[in-house]
């Protein structure tokens, strides 16, 4: 590990691009740690599968992965700072994941509400969910084990999986000895927003891929005005806690003029339109200069590719490392050489002869 910097790990599934609620949730953490941390960031394109395995699904993950990795780079994330990196590309991690298996109940994942939700977003019924879906903390626990990750930035939805690994990385530590750092998730102050009602009750839920009631980072100023309009107005005196008044809480950047709005609009001094047209105006502010930068990385022809492979070349090594240091400390990696070295042992006997000459 860095002694210089504590090293961080976060990252997205390649399921789309990105909305405003990852922006929220971990995007702006990301770009503001960058300079503090050792920044490995994740494309979890394995961790997709859990929920997306048709043939015509893994079809389009070259188009999500160079979708995500733009949005990371127009909201600020720099390669030169932190290591982008392909899931699937770091085959340790696999191995490290089994190993993690053996020392997770199946109770503890079983129980957790964030794989019933996904389960639920993705139409999978309780007879359905694939093994990978229920293991999917575990192997979001290699991830953050593979790289000795001491800070997780996180959406809310997954404080849980980090909790799992921290106890992962606790029990290894105590039964095999310290190969681990322990790590500790970070959630946002705006850990979630709600959705917009592109869909029937989007608004009730928080913003998602997979339910379909996002507004994309690289949505046109058109398309986030449109979204924004959708969603329901609350009447007079009961602004706090409706999903406009929470956009404009996470957006507008001036506490006085987010308290002004909201006594405003409580007393029936302004309508519902006038806050829909803040709120949009403020969004605009934010994402048009995300817009601009997106266009300038996606006209560097294959420079997004670049970046993927070269961070993935980094993450392997570290991966290869770790996998290293917990086959050691399990006793694996010295069954495997004894095997070796008897084995060598014998094919010397065989060079000897089957008598000893007497001088």
């Amino acid at each position: 590990m860095d002694a210089r910097k504590p090293r961080l790990l976060t990252g997205d599934r390649p399921t789309g691009p990105l909305h405003l609620g990852h922006l929220v949730g971990t995007l702006q953490s990301r770009v503001k740690l960058q300079d503090s941390h050792e920044c490995f960031i994740i494309v979890a394109d394995l961790h997709s599968l859990t929920t997306r395995s048709h043939r015509d699904e893994i079809a389009r993950l070259p188009e999500h992965v160079r979708d995500v990795v733009l949005d990371m780079l127009s909201v600020g994330v720099d390669p030169s700072r932190s290591t982008i990196y392909l899931q699937s590309g770091v085959p340790a991690v696999y191995d490290i994941a089994i190993l993690l298996q053996m020392l997770t109940p199946v109770a503890r994942l079983s129980g957790m509400q964030s794989i019933q939700d996904m389960a639920v977003n993705a139409g999978l019924g309780e007879g359905d969910v694939p093994l990978g879906l229920l293991g999917y903390p575990v192997l979001q626990a290699a991830d953050i084990l593979m790289a000795n990750a001491e800070l997780v930035p996180v959406g809310a939805d997954n404080e849980t999986h980090v909790t799992l690994a921290r106890d992962i990385a606790e029990h290894f530590n105590d039964a095999y000895g310290r190969v681990f750092a322990v790590p500790q998730a970070t959630v946002s102050a705006t850990p979630s927003l709600p959705g917009v009602n592109t869909v029937a009750g989007g608004a009730d839920r928080k913003m998602s891929k997979s339910a379909g009631n996002a507004i994309w980072l690289k949505d046109t100023p058109e398309e986030v005005a449109r979204k924004v309009r959708t969603l329901p107005g609350p009447a007079p005196g009961e602004s706090a806690g409706a999903p406009l008044f929470l956009f404009a809480e996470a957006f507008l950047r001036d506490a006085d003029e987010l308290a002004n709005l909201k006594a405003e609009y409580d007393r029936g001094a302004i309508g519902f339109a006038a806050v829909q047209d803040r709120v949009i105006e403020a969004l605009e502010q934010i994402l048009g200069p995300i817009r601009a930068r997106r266009a300038e990385f996606a006209a560097d022809k294959h420079r997004t590719e670049e970046i993927i492979v070269d961070g993935t070349i980094t993450a392997r090594k570290v991966a290869y490392e770790t996998l290293g240091k917990v086959r050691d400390a399990m006793g694996l990696e010295n069954l495997w050489s004894g095997l070796v070295h008897a084995t060598q042992s014998r094919a010397e006997e065989r060079k000897k002869p089957f008598y000893h000459q007497k001088g």
